[in-house]
């Protein structure tokens, strides 16, 4: 019987560990959402360069100099396809509802606020184009910043003596 009471001892200073140390656990769960944010944002922002468009616009504006051909590259600008591929499109609208979670955890209001604006603007890709792209890279870049911002304000861990560590 010595054994239960020892377990449940044990899951008792666990919960009593998790509740007073909320704020870093939960900066620990965002620094890993932050790199998982970060390469994720790197790689759809790898494919998202459209070199092809840029081309074309820049031969239109340089091959005739008349208003009409700045229009249509006006044009050509502004129904750009994304080229975010829906999945990646998924994968950051995904991160960003988790990173809202542990940010409203942590009693992270920014981090939350700026978390579900990345949300939106992933859910918006597909039917926005390019500058849909461009405003969702933007609300991931923030949502970045504002998790080192909230980690640099946390205290500094307390340190326990050795006896007390958890096994």
């Amino acid at each position: 019987m010595q054994n239960c009471a020892t377990r449940s001892d044990r899951l008792l200073e666990l919960i009593l560990f998790s509740l007073r140390d909320r704020g870093a656990l939960c900066a620990l769960v965002l620094a890993s959402y932050r790199v998982e944010l970060t390469c994720l944002l790197d790689r759809v922002s790898a494919g998202s360069i459209g070199d092809d468009d840029e081309d074309e616009v820049a031969t239109l504006v340089r091959g005739n100099r008349g208003g009409g051909s700045r229009a249509r590259a006006g044009a050509l600008l502004e129904r750009a396809e994304p080229r975010i591929s829906e999945e990646d499109a998924f994968l950051v609208y995904d991160l960003a509802g988790r990173i809202a979670e542990a940010a409203a955890a942590g009693r992270l209001p920014v981090v939350r606020r700026d978390a579900l604006t990345l949300r939106e603007k992933a859910a918006e890709v597909h039917a926005g184009g390019e500058r849909a792209e461009r405003d969702m890279l933007t609300a991931g870049l923030r949502v970045i910043d504002r998790i080192l911002d909230a980690a640099r304000a946390q205290p500094a861990p307390r340190s326990e003596p050795a006896s007390k560590g958890l096994n």
